[in-house]
């Protein structure tokens, strides 16, 4: 193997290769030493001095086509590798939102809780203070006549006089 071959099989730039996959010619590899030991690691032993002996960078010129092809390839992965991290950062962000979202809706529950437990002692408090003012209504209506003379209040209106 040539120096130039050598390169090409340890090398973490994507490059075309022969027979990274079974069933794939020829196709882009960036990983040439890690497809080699996940072929050692996680292929059938009997595939595997086939796989190995087969797998290899290209090294040959190809047509003008195929290198502006692969040129448009290279340019359309590098934007896709300038979004992905873009995305993996909006993840991150999202996960971190998620989790004071999170801890928002549970301080949100315990005050809901502490509320609807307010609002019932409020309603019980309420219903005392009518079973109170209906037990107290004679009182109260005496102590209306001497506080409030000549008042129009007929039990359920100022505007007794309207109709």
């Amino acid at each position: 193997m040539n120096a130039d071959m050598e390169a090409r099989n340890t090398t973490h730039t994507p490059h075309l290769a022969w027979h990274l996959h079974h069933d794939v010619l020829i196709e882009m590899c960036s990983g040439c030493e890690e497809r080699r030991a996940y072929i050692r690691e996680d292929k059938p032993e009997t595939e595997q001095p086939l796989r190995l002996r087969l797998f290899q960078s290209v090294i040959g010129p190809l047509s003008a086509e195929l290198d502006k092809a692969r040129a448009e390839l290279d340019k359309a992965r590098a934007e896709w590798d300038k979004a992905l991290a873009e995305w993996n950062n909006t993840r991150v962000e999202l996960r971190k939102a998620n989790a004071e979202l999170g801890n928002a809706r549970a301080e949100w529950n315990k005050a809901s809780a502490e509320w609807n437990k307010a609002r019932a002692e409020l309603r019980k408090a309420n219903a005392e203070w009518d079973t109170a003012l209906k037990a107290s209504r004679g009182e109260i209506e005496a102590l209306h006549a001497l506080e409030c003379p000549g008042c129009p209040w007929n039990g359920k209106t100022i505007f007794s006089e309207r109709k």
